[in-house]
């Protein structure tokens, strides 16, 4: 029997609903407001439900995102973004107290100020009265479950990232907890079951976090996979057998979890400067995606020109806040230029997957990319030649993340295994792979490492 499902994403930049199998969708820019997030959703999966039998909804979503609820579970504020970071001082005392080792042990996660553990601080410290009204903190997949069936739930990938919930256990730490000043949340649920249903009944499940089930998606569920997740900014992402909570990840930039699927663990390195920075540099050189792929089409050996492609700082691996590009600055030859950044960008992602995977000691078997940027087949192919003669493959889609919570709602209430989505793989002749595996690669590692 097929089973229809849907699928909600909430990205950072756009929300999306697709119907699977058949592959219909909508889209809109992501609202900054929970009721009109809230809103949205119904609507999209009303239009996408109108004359269909739906088996299953699931939802995917952003993390470090969410919005304090009052008593009768109206929003006080704006949604409060990851990329907000209102709580820059509060994270320089949460690291002074916790430590930033201690911190990691219990949570995976190496602190920052987009953290809501973070942001609760901030909130409690500058806008008491607003958090004395608090009874609740939803973050965006909670206020999609809650606008479809009435409940609050987490998934435990976003309850992960939270900065409070300590993973060895999966329960939430109190020390931490204190610290923030909130422990109105909602209740974590397991992986892979039913959240909650419709009021027409139809079950609802969370899906998890939306880097995460892009990556399952796109068939990355074992260990010796690695999912390559590409947009504005870029993901890395590598199942583990377990849990792995080793420091040495932490000092690499590297953070740890577990994966969507609740049985395997995962590490996740991530550079914020992909996609975006390629946009950034294409509307400063007033060229266009269509002239930037004919410059990337001739494959040949890597630029000549080398860039590190850090415009503010390197996350993973190596953290180096000092290491700078200018985003604007002119120059003779925008082909070369733009040859030159896309190089760097798929070195550096090498240069993540070999290191995550060689602290998880795992061997790196292959990689499946998926985002709006795999598009651009020059760039595909140069991030093939990249990849150090691994299998390389590309899923194009416009919606893999939504396309994802619908497949896992699909397995969870049918409890037939779902197949992933059909990756596209890049064929690398040889000799390419061997010019772009010699001294191009040792060259780009050796300096921006600041060795040899």
């Amino acid at each position: 029997m097929q089973v229809i499902a849907l699928g909600v994403d909430v990205g950072t930049t756009n929300l999306k609903v697709s119907r699977v199998p058949d592959g219909s969708a909508r889209s809109v820019r992501t609202p900054d407001d929970a009721e009109s997030l809230q809103h949205a959703v119904r609507r999209f999966v009303a239009e996408l439900s109108e004359g269909q039998h739906i088996d299953a909804i699931g939802i995917t979503a952003m993390a470090e995102t969410g919005v304090p609820l009052d008593r009768e579970l109206r929003p006080l504020t704006k949604l409060i973004t990851w990329r907000d970071q209102p709580g820059v001082e509060q994270a320089r005392r949460l690291e002074s107290e916790f430590g930033a080792a201690s911190f990691y042990a219990r949570t995976g996660l190496r602190l920052s100020a987009k953290l809501p553990v973070v942001t609760w601080r901030w909130l409690r410290e500058t806008q008491a009265e607003l958090f004395a009204r608090t009874r609740l903190w939803a973050g965006a997949p909670e206020l999609v479950l809650a606008a479809l069936t009435g409940e609050f739930a987490m998934h435990l990938t976003h309850a992960q990232r939270l900065g409070v919930l300590e993973l060895r256990n999966r329960q939430w730490d109190d020390e931490l907890l204190r610290y923030g000043g909130l422990d109105r949340l909602p209740p974590v649920v397991e992986p892979m079951t039913v959240a909650g249903t419709t009021p027409t009944g139809v079950p609802v499940v969370l899906c998890g976090h939306d880097h995460l089930v892009g990556a399952w998606a796109a068939g990355v569920r074992e260990p010796g996979q690695v999912a390559d997740s590409l947009g504005t900014a870029e993901a890395i992402i590598t199942p583990s057998a377990g849990l792995v909570l080793d420091d040495a990840l932490r000092q690499q930039g590297v953070s740890t979890g577990w994966y969507v699927d609740g049985r395997h663990g995962c590490a996740v390195s991530g550079n914020g400067a992909a996609g975006g920075l390629v946009e950034q540099r294409l509307t400063a050189l007033g060229c266009s995606y269509s002239w930037l792929n004919d410059v990337l089409s001739p494959l040949g050996a890597p630029s000549d020109t080398f860039i590190a492609p850090y415009p503010q700082g390197r996350q993973a691996p190596a953290p180096d806040p000092a290491a700078t590009y200018d985003v604007t600055r002119p120059v003779d030859d925008p082909a070369e230029e733009m040859r030159a950044l896309v190089d760097a960008l798929s070195f550096h992602a090498r240069w993540m997957a070999e290191e995550q995977t060689r602290l998880l000691g795992i061997d790196w078997r292959s990689t499946v990319a998926f985002g709006g940027p795999v598009r651009l087949g020059g760039w595909m192919a140069r991030k093939a030649c990249a990849s150090g003669g691994r299998p390389f493959a590309v899923l194009d889609g416009e919606a893999t993340a939504a396309e994802g919570a619908a497949l896992m709602a699909a397995e969870v209430v049918s409890g037939v295994p779902q197949k992933p989505l059909q990756a596209g793989p890049i064929e690398v002749c040889p000799q390419d792979a061997e010019v772009w595996n010699g001294q191009f690669w040792h060259r780009f590692h050796k300096v921006v490492t600041r060795t040899g």
